[in-house]
């Protein structure tokens, strides 16, 4: 694939951005790997609980893979998981409050991303992008089906 063709330049900026969360995880310390960010990110800070089945489905990651990664984190003591006492079968997970800085970290990572991205446009040119970065998703979305 060419670089200079949009699909070699969208695996660039993933590339790119990918190594520059892994550096700054690594600096500030973070007790997580970065493939498992979207776990942080879907986990509600409340510390309200998701039942695990759900978890997966919206990270779309397999069951075991997803155990493995609660265990890990429930072990660091960042993730509460507890069974249902009605079903035994269903499992609540839950952020603990010591996760929160983790979060928060990882969020303010990627507005540090962004705004390097986005250098020297103004505010209209960030909303288009922000805009048709949307309408690609949502096109690319149609793509599964």
């Amino acid at each position: 694939m060419k670089k200079n063709c949009i699909l070699g330049k969208i695996n660039e900026i993933n590339f790119i951005s990918n190594k520059f969360i892994e550096k700054k995880i690594k600096e500030e310390g973070l007790p997580i790997l970065k493939n498992h960010i979207p776990l942080f990110y879907i986990l509600p800070e409340d510390g309200s609980a998701l039942v695990f089945s759900e978890i997966s489905n919206i990270w779309k990651i397999s069951k075991s893979s997803l155990s493995d990664i609660i265990n890990k984190y429930e072990n660091q003591g960042l993730i509460k998981k507890c069974i249902c006492s009605e079903d035994k079968r269903s499992v609540y997970i839950s952020l603990k409050p010591e996760a929160l800085y983790i979060k928060q970290k990882i969020e303010s990572i990627e507005i540090e991303i962004l705004d390097l991205m986005l250098n020297g446009f103004d505010r209209n040119e960030r909303q288009i992008f922000e805009e048709n970065f949307d309408k690609v998703l949502k096109n690319i979305k149609k793509m599964q089906n």
